[in-house]
């Protein structure tokens, strides 16, 4: 992609959800002012072609941009991305008879309907939208849920009506739902930290699956700091704390703690989501080689919504770590060099391009910078 469109396009994202709470795809939401021009959609599908790994869940582009939607369905390939319609565009004049032409052709699209409505597809999901009055069990199956409000029909509509994906998991929902889980450590991530321990993996990969758990690297920090942090002082990060704690005392330490975790499957989309979102703060920071302070970014991300998670507030719960005075500012006062990033990362996980476009004219991010690091985090969610 030439600098110029990505300069032009806003890029945000949502993650799509599978029966397992797995990722199943990632929507990228592209959009760009009205008057915007050089948006081109040879160039974005070559960009994506080339960073898009082969084993990194399916890409579903969600085009606001009417132009670009109209190149895309001229230019898009079997073989590409799906590209999502929106009501609108599967009822515009223009649109609707070229994303037919683009259909027959083999161009695989994703096209908006309504649990009494089946929209003209071969072997695609739609993307269904329920509106308050409509029932779970009017969702055809295989189907992609938009946005739902509730956890419990989340979990219907992948559970009981073997729905493809919800995209967009109900975070506030599923938290206030099952609240006493949520305080606890994840037994999936418990148990491929301690995996990775047997099979010798390296100190960065145990430290990543440490990490993927807001709640399990949190309470690492918590007893890495009690139990090694007297005779060595402040342990600020999880890489320093597996160096100077030793992988024997950190698998025993793993073992105990599978007896209180939880396998709540709802909130592993949950806590991705947090891990997701905190890698994409990383990025937009881009630390280069200070490994250290790569860490120390991601936790600062990592940790924004930690009190949504255990339920007690922020500042007590960082209050308990030695962190450093940048993540503090940043989460607790709302200053400090990271600020500009979580906003910015909030803003584009929400999908918000008005509030996306604001922000980094605002903190001097240019649209490039912002729309590289968000795909650079996306493609590294290969499986």
């Amino acid at each position: 992609m030439t600098d110029s469109v990505l300069a032009t396009l806003t890029l945000g994202y949502r993650l799509l959800w599978n029966r397992r709470r797995e990722l199943a795809g990632i929507e990228l939401r592209v959009d760009a002012p009205a008057a915007a021009t050089g948006v081109d959609a040879r160039h974005l599908l070559a960009t994506l072609a080339e960073l898009w790994p082969v084993r990194a869940p399916q890409l579903l582009l969600s085009v606001q941009h009417p132009i670009l939607l109209l190149d895309l369905l001229v230019h898009g390939r079997g073989d590409g991305p799906w590209i999502a319609l929106t009501p609108e565009a599967a009822a515009d004049p223009v649109l609707r008879p070229r994303a037919l032409q683009a259909q027959a052709r083999g161009l695989p699209l994703v096209w908006p309907g309504r649990p009494d409505v089946a929209p003209p597809q071969q072997g695609r999901p739609g993307l269904y939208r329920m509106e308050g009055s409509d029932a779970i069990g009017l969702l055809p199956p295989g189907q992609i849920l938009l946005a739902p409000e509730q956890q419990a029909q989340a979990a219907a509509a992948l559970d009981q009506r073997d729905a493809w994906a919800v995209a967009g998991w109900p975070v506030a929902s599923t938290l206030q739902t099952l609240a006493a889980a949520a305080r606890q450590p994840d037994r999936t991530a418990i148990s491929r930290a301690v995996r990775a321990i047997d099979t010798d993996a390296s100190w960065d990969r145990i430290e990543a699956l440490l990490c993927a758990d807001p709640v399990l690297s949190y309470r690492f920090l918590l007893q890495v700091n009690t139990a090694a942090g007297r005779q060595r002082g402040e342990i600020d990060t999880v890489q320093r704390g597996l160096q100077l704690w030793g992988l024997k005392h950190v698998q025993d330490w793993l073992l105990e703690q599978l007896a209180q975790a939880s396998g709540e499957a709802d909130l592993q989309a949950v806590r991705t989501g947090m891990a997701v979102r905190a890698r994409l703060v990383e990025h937009l920071l881009d630390p280069g080689d200070e490994e250290d302070l790569r860490r120390e970014v991601y936790l600062c991300g990592l940790y924004a919504e930690l009190d949504r998670l255990l339920g007690e507030p922020l500042a007590t719960l960082l209050g308990r770590l030695p962190l450093s005075q940048r993540i503090l500012q940043s989460l607790l006062e709302g200053t400090g060099p990271y600020l500009p990033a979580l906003q910015l990362a909030q803003a584009v996980e929400a999908g918000d391009a008005r509030g996306t476009r604001a922000l980094s004219e605002s903190y001097g991010y240019a649209a490039e910078d912002v729309n590289r690091a968000l795909l650079r985090t996306l493609a590294s969610l290969a499986t």
